[in-house]
């Protein structure tokens, strides 16, 4: 190779890639690289790397994979880029431990060494202006590493660091916690935070009193505003900021509150993350994204894998999603194997293509080496303001794409465009829709039941399917499911089954009919009770995932005529006796129409 490499840096469109990775299976093809090196190879990424290298450079290469069982490779090479230039990079290649069909598979690293110089110039001044803004900034800075727990409080003071408090996220803890000066509730506040950051949660807006952190400062409070960085998909670090503010407590919103991350990924949980949506469309912002996304075939995973190795699944889905995500958003678990991301800021589609396909690539990579397992997700996607200002219509357009995308086979996102998908919301109707149960004062669902009931009654079995649809929006269900016949089959339904019920025979079943009251209304939260008195029903309500069920029956002495279920998925859901009362007042007029059309 000539080592002159003036003409290649001054070929005309020089991309400054400063750094990316990659990683290689059998045939050196790519099978795993960062949202960099997609960005940088483009479409190129189908060929393997022998065939991207400059042709003076490919048995260089291929010795240096030989080598790598001595030690680490490093070497330069022209490799071709999206646009199919030749560029000249700083190659590091190093075994990361995976084996396919006999090959261990390695890591590449690559930097452009002509914009080294340049970069590191660019990167000094830099420094020097993010630490004038600190030393500007009336506040303390926090990092945490999650690998040593190690904590750092400090403060910027002519363009330099003074230190304020450094010790283990464990070892302030336990001093707290011992602290006979502090208060129980001073105590108790330290904690949650100490768990927040524990847990790596996505945005973390804590109130603590001053006296927590270092000297004894009575009636200041800090409020912390921390993010967790990822490195190679993985937890690195917390870093933020450490602001006073005033000892009153306002009221936070919600997706800022303990309470609204699941338990089971640490991302938002249902409420949350459609509060979050809500304000984020209602704000107008540029570049916003919603999305929905779920698990390809999940139940073979937990079929074929175990319910545990399941969960695990959908932790470290849950886990490369925030870490491509880098606070371009925030991401939900929208109940089971389906997630909810909205993306924020995002200046083009290309740039929303290469982060999800960063995210399907790291999702496949994970488990790569997992025999008989590939795990792939489906996305659909609608953009606000282009294809809607309403939560309602860019959810339904998103999950029309989403069962788009299945439809073609899975393993891929589907992008909404009117022209191809076609009108999916009535206009008026989705202006109708509120979205968030918790957004919705007691009179505006009473106002809401009072129109369905008016339509069932003028219009009947018109009216029945409208009424699932908005019974479903309006108390947060996450399927509605209509029975009827001698053999009790489903009618119809609205929502997302696993496995659904085609026919809801336990209710044949006279133990089953004990369970519903004089009015023909079941609540019934604790699926294993059914178990050994109604084997049938629990079955059916396990293969469907029900966490939860409510029911309305109409029964002609022992013999049922219909049966409305309104679902709850893998989540037990938090309903007041209103909300129950008026789902009983608006069940059971849906159970008389649909048994009315099959008397």
């Amino acid at each position: 190779m000539n080592q002159n490499i003036t003409e290649y840096k001054n070929k005309p469109g020089e991309f400054q890639m400063y750094y990316c990775k990659a990683s290689i299976k059998n045939g050196y093809y790519i099978t795993n690289g960062d949202e960099a090196f997609y960005h940088f190879m483009g479409k190129n990424t189908c060929y393997s790397i022998p065939e991207l290298l400059h042709p003076e450079d490919v048995e260089g290469f291929l010795a240096a994979a030989d080598r790598l069982e001595e030690e680490p490779q490093c070497l330069i090479a022209r490799i071709r880029d999206s646009e199919g230039q030749y560029k000249c990079v700083y190659m590091v290649l190093e075994y990361n431990g995976r084996e396919f069909e006999g090959f261990q598979s390695f890591d590449i690293k690559m930097c452009n060494i002509m914009s080294i110089t340049g970069r590191y110039t660019v990167y000094q001044e830099l420094v020097n202006k993010y630490r004038t803004f600190m030393t500007i900034f009336q506040g303390m800075f926090l990092e945490y590493d999650f690998a040593t727990d190690d904590l750092k409080v400090y403060e910027y003071r002519n363009n330099q660091s003074k230190s304020v408090l450094h010790t283990t996220l464990e070892e302030l803890n336990e001093r707290t916690q011992q602290d006979a000066e502090l208060t129980g509730a001073q105590k108790t506040e330290f904690h949650v935070l100490y768990e927040a950051v524990k847990s790596g949660r996505d945005r973390i807006k804590s109130g603590i009193d001053a006296e927590v952190f270092h000297e004894r400062t009575e009636n200041v409070r800090y409020e912390c505003r921390l993010r967790t960085i990822y490195k190679d998909d993985v937890r690195d670090k917390v870093i933020g900021l450490v602001v006073v503010i005033s000892n009153e407590k306002p009221k936070k919103r919600y997706y800022l509150t303990e309470e609204a991350y699941d338990a089971g990924t640490g991302l938002l949980n249902k409420r949350a993350i459609n509060e979050y949506a809500l304000e984020k469309i209602h704000a107008g912002s540029e570049g916003v994204y919603l999305a929905i996304m779920d698990v390809d075939d999940f139940k073979r995973i937990n079929d074929g894998f175990g319910h545990m190795f399941g969960d695990e699944v959908l932790a470290k889905v849950s886990e490369i999603i925030r870490s491509v995500l880098n606070a371009r958003g925030a991401a939900g678990r929208f109940g089971g194997d389906e997630f909810m991301i909205v993306f924020e800021e995002i200046d083009s589609e290309a740039t929303l293509r290469r982060i999800l396909k960063t995210i399907s690539k790291h999702i496949q990579w994970a488990f790569e080496d997992v025999e008989g397992l590939t795990v792939t997700t489906s996305v659909g996607i609608a953009k606000c303001p282009d294809d809607g200002v309403i939560y309602e219509e860019l959810f339904q357009k998103a999950d029309k794409c989403l069962y788009i995308a299945k439809a073609k086979g899975k393993n891929r996102f589907i992008i909404y465009d009117e022209a191809k998908h076609g009108t999916v919301v009535n206009e008026e109707a989705a202006s109708r829709s509120i979205g968030l149960k918790a957004n919705i004062s007691e009179a505006e669902k009473h106002a809401v039941i009072s129109e369905l009931i008016l339509k069932l009654h003028t219009e009947g079995k018109d009216a029945l399917h409208f009424t699932m649809e908005q019974m479903q929006i309006y108390f947060d269900i996450d399927g509605v499911a209509v029975y009827a016949g001698e053999d009790m089959h489903r009618m119809d339904c609205v929502g997302k089954y696993v496995n659904p019920i085609e026919n809801l025979t336990c209710m044949q079943d006279p133990a089953y009919q004990e369970y519903f009251d004089d009015q023909g209304f079941y609540i019934e939260g604790a699926m294993a009770r059914l178990e050994n008195k109604v084997p049938l029903a629990y079955r059916l309500y396990m293969e469907q995932e029900n966490k939860e069920v409510i029911q309305c029956a109409v029964l002609e002495g022992n013999k049922p005529l219909a049966v409305v279920a309104f679902d709850f998925f893998n989540r037990a859901p938090k309903l007041g006796t209103l909300d129950k009362g008026l789902i009983k007042i608006a069940g059971r007029m849906m159970a008389q129409v649909a048994a009315e059309m099959h008397g």
